[in-house]
């Protein structure tokens, strides 16, 4: 990677910290990453991450997007964009892991599995050949993994509006025949939370799929 080191307001506000590096780095695992995420993930104040954020814009490693008015700016590494109709999943994606992370919990991302799906080397460097043999081993690319206390896997599907009954079916399919041991379906409405859970029930899936509708994951 180039540096720009030649603008004058990049040396106004500061130099590259290491740590700058290990932000770049987490933002890279998202579609989008608001403000909030950076603070929540690292344990910085507002001041603080909106600094480190603009150091790393200057230096052309970071892009800002606000694309909708109800919704903050989200944090983009250089060269990938996001469409409008992506937004707001993005943001409720980053919030998920960045809180998840936070409370120490072991979160893969969609970014790092179509990675690993891709033929690079995706997955953190803590993922076990089970991991791998989980996640790649099932159809769907869900919106999160999360490493349970046995070691298993929990997909986590985060669902903004119905799609329909055909496309959800052939997904709880795909869920139905992995090897995860559990999927966490989160969405912003009772009426939605009741129309999963009747599909959920009518295919018999209820033993290791759970419906919420609070967003904490």
């Amino acid at each position: 990677m180039v540096l720009r080191t030649d603008t004058a307001s990049a040396k106004r506000r500061g130099e590259l910290t290491p740590r700058d590096f290990v932000v770049t780095d987490w933002l890279g695992r998202f579609n989008g990453v608001s403000l909030a995420n950076i603070q929540t993930r690292f344990g910085m104040g507002q001041s603080q991450a909106y600094w480190r954020l603009q150091v790393l814009r200057d230096f052309g490693m970071v892009t800002a997007h606000h694309l909708l008015v109800e919704l903050p700016t989200l944090y983009l590494p250089a060269g990938r964009s996001l469409r409008p109709a992506s937004f707001e999943h993005s943001l409720r994606i980053a919030t998920l892991v960045a809180g998840a992370e936070a409370d120490g919990r072991r979160m893969i991302t969609e970014v790092e599995l179509r990675r690993e799906r891709g033929g690079e080397d995706g997955f953190p460097e803590w993922a076990s050949d089970h991991h791998r043999a989980v996640a790649l081993g099932c159809r769907r690319i869900p919106d999160a993994i999360e490493v349970g206390a046995s070691g298993g896997l929990r997909a986590i599907e985060i669902e903004l509006s119905s799609k329909g009954s055909t496309r959800r079916e052939q997904i709880l399919g795909h869920y139905a025949a992995s090897k995860y041991e559990q999927v966490t379906w989160l969405v912003p409405n009772d009426r939605l939370a009741a129309l999963i859970e009747r599909e959920i029930d009518r295919l018999g899936l209820a033993r290791f799929m759970e419906v919420r509708n609070d967003w904490k994951g």
